[in-house]
């Protein structure tokens, strides 16, 4: 009887200690979901910092054309040429750094769904392991049941005797 108690008490203690576990996995699932949300939305922001230096560029390099047509009309434009080709310049860094960053930023997030996918099938595991353990202890309250029917039954039989 006292076996039977330790061991519910342990299957008990057992299941908590999943459930706990299975909550903090959980947790860490959301937190991750979160971050991922987060990077996404980074990305998403760098994706439009690019598109609109993409265009910025584009219209300095349009303006940059019409600079050097107005140069053979004179020499005197020559220096606002050469500050737009510095801008383009400048802008063609930007543009590598953000591309680069962006490229980080998405590294990132895949390196967060794939954790966020570990957690996710850790969770499931361990839903599946609490769901097993929830079984073993219906069946062993069911036979601890029994066993104390037959127990009853036997004592009454003694104490008839």
């Amino acid at each position: 009887m006292d076996k039977i108690k330790e061991k519910l008490e342990k299957l008990r203690i057992e299941s908590e200690t999943h459930h706990g576990r299975a909550e903090k996995a959980e947790s860490e699932v959301k937190e991750l979901k979160a971050e991922l949300a987060k990077r996404e939305t980074e990305v998403q922001s760098l994706n439009n910092k690019v598109t609109l230096l993409q265009e910025n560029l584009d219209r300095t390099e349009k303006r940059v054309e019409e600079i050097k047509l107005k140069k053979s009309e004179g020499d005197r434009e020559e220096s606002q040429v050469e500050a737009l080709q510095r801008k383009v310049q400048m802008l063609e860094q930007q543009l590598e750094d953000k591309d680069r960053n962006w490229k980080e930023s998405t590294e990132k997030a895949r390196g967060l769904e794939l954790t966020a996918e570990q957690a996710d099938r850790k969770a499931q595991q361990l839903e599946n392991e609490k769901t097993t353990l929830e079984k073993r202890l219906d069946e062993m309250t069911q036979k601890y049941n029994v066993v104390k029917q037959e127990l009853d039954s036997t004592l009454k039989g003694l104490e008839d005797l």
